[in-house]
């Protein structure tokens, strides 16, 4: 006897059996034990969830000797030729490859035909949105007043292709993906019924990897089985998939928050010469991050084995939340960019190095708010711009002999709150700020402290961008600032007036002019490798 594949050789045979589609059998069970059974249904949903199942399910339940029936015999000779797709009154057709007007005048033609065997001729046409429009049409009349006795059970992947005329005239039924948890039972339940030893992290790895369809990963576990025949290990997974350890995704994370960058680079080669997919590589890591942001969040993931929680833990306590989704938004970016460059390993390499560097990246929003700032035409060409500073900042030379005001693991030293303390130390204040704000320090860097109160500092900024981070961020810099020093801090922001220049000129005309206006823009046009476009 030839070998059947998971796949059919557990394809659900009962409204029981369908896994994960209780809100579709359940209103199916009444309907036929109401009798209010209905000339036409759409099933909706994606592939592999039970679609054509249910429809022979249904065509079995309407059909066996015993029914109409919500529990189908499956040994009376109707519900085995429905099983086994030979029977003459339950016709499933390919939506794909019987497209035309004719295949369905071909269809209505056999309708004129009563039933040789069973109670009801069933029609299953699946993936009906490959139908033309003419063939949709011809189908219209025939669904608006069908012959006693006969039924349509469309099936498709795609409802927004299948025109609104024939949606109005069936009872359309959502499928849904099935839950990862709900297919690594599924499969655990199967493998022990198939007397296969097998680890929960490849139970998970192959249930994400099915994408919510539990036929695709009875197919990817038939392709596990051909390798480790009856011991499943996690490495031969991964082996067999192409798909780089958990671990590894840790160990680069690692290697990115300690700004190891050759480490990192190092660690790519080792990986490309794996033989990697670079999509793959980054679609996993994009994965890896999603799971992290999510444990961050206070969240417990069921698509993931808890096993593996503290290996997301690990790195989701070494970075704040913003650089986390920073990550996530620059990785989106580089699948797009590694699509269509011709050198995608120089993009990957280059993109891990800026990931080592992104706490000395600018955000655009934040140049944008410095060049709002620059000075009116009578300022002189050739000297450099003079923002205005905090007068904090006078004593920041200090900041390397001042006491520890970041978390350790001793008792936090508290700075008593004074003008003096403020200006001591305010450049470690800044870069504590910083870490949970960028634009929030340099906001912070462009203002001025106007007063310094009993529990409250005033600051004053002339920038209407740096007054609006302020007043968004006030109570995070609230935080911080109750944090270090001995009492609680509130903080005031108001917003300067200035005059606005009648005209601004830029005569700068090179790449180097603009890097001498700002450090941070020169690391940022060396980083990025901007280029000066030309103006009209």
């Amino acid at each position: 006897m030839s070998y059947i594949v998971l796949a059919r050789k557990y394809r659900p045979q009962t409204f029981a059996e369908v896994y994960a589609q209780e809100h579709v059998t359940e209103i199916l069970h009444n309907a036929i034990n109401g009798n209010r059974i209905a000339h036409a249904y759409l099933f909706t949903g994606p592939r592999g969830v039970g679609k054509t199942s249910m429809a022979r399910i249904l065509a079995k339940s309407l059909n066996c000797i015993h029914g109409p029936t919500p529990e189908p015999c499956n040994k009376c000779h109707n519900c085995v030729e429905i099983t086994s797709g030979t029977s003459t009154d339950v016709i499933e057709i390919d939506g794909a490859s019987n497209t035309g007007v004719d295949d369905i005048r071909e269809l209505q033609r056999e309708l004129l035909y009563a039933p040789s065997q069973c109670k009801y001729k069933i029609y299953i046409i699946d993936e009906v949105h490959m139908l033309s429009k003419s063939a949709f049409n011809a189908l219209l009349k025939t669904l608006e007043e069908p012959p006693e006795n006969v039924l349509f059970i469309f099936a498709t992947t795609e409802p927004h292709k299948v025109i609104p005329t024939i949606i109005s005239r069936c009872q359309r039924y959502d499928f849904k993906r099935i839950p990862i948890d709900s297919i690594v039972k599924r499969l655990k339940d199967l493998m022990i019924e198939e007397n296969i030893e097998i680890d929960s992290e490849s139970l998970y790895l192959i249930a994400r990897k099915a994408d919510g369809g539990l036929r695709d990963a009875l197919s990817l576990m038939d392709q596990v089985l051909s390798y480790c025949m009856n011991k499943v290990t996690i490495d031969k997974v991964r082996e067999i998939f192409g798909l780089v350890p958990n671990q590894v995704y840790n160990g680069l994370l690692q290697m990115v928050h300690a700004k190891d960058s050759a480490g990192l680079v190092t660690q790519l080669h080792q990986i490309f010469e794996s033989g990697t997919d670079l999509q793959e590589l980054i679609t996993n890591m994009m994965e890896f991050l999603r799971i992290v942001i999510l444990r961050k969040l206070g969240l417990s993931p069921t698509d993931v084995n808890t096993d593996e929680y503290p290996l997301y833990d690990e790195i989701a306590g070494l970075f704040m939340q913003n650089n986390l989704l920073y990550m996530m938004s620059f990785l989106m970016q580089t699948k797009v960019d590694l699509k269509t460059s011709a050198n995608p390993y120089l993009i990957l390499e280059v993109v891990m190095i800026k990931l080592c560097k992104m706490d000395e990246m600018d955000d655009i929003a934040q140049l944008i708010s410095r060049f709002s700032a620059m000075p009116s035409a009578t300022q002189p060409v050739g000297k450099p711009l003079q923002m205005p500073r905090p007068q904090v900042k006078a004593e920041e030379k200090a900041v390397s002999q001042a006491p520890s005001i970041h978390h350790g693991e001793h008792e936090i030293l508290k700075l008593d709150f004074n003008l003096e303390n403020l200006n001591k130390y305010w450049g470690k204040i800044v870069n504590r700020i910083r870490k949970s704000s960028g634009a929030s320090s340099v906001a912070l860097k462009e203002s001025t402290i106007k007063a310094v109160q009993k529990g409250k500092v005033v600051f004053s900024v002339a920038v209407l961008s740096h007054y609006n981070t302020l007043i968004k961020n006030k109570d995070e810099i609230e935080k911080q600032l109750s944090d270090i020093f001995d009492e609680p801090i509130r903080i005031e922001v108001e917003l300067r007036e200035t005059e606005v220049p009648a005209r601004v000129q830029i005569n700068r005309k090179t790449i180097e002019d603009l890097k001498a206006l700002d450090p941070n823009l020169a690391k940022y046009i060396e980083i990025t490798d901007s280029k000066l476009g030309s103006g009209s």
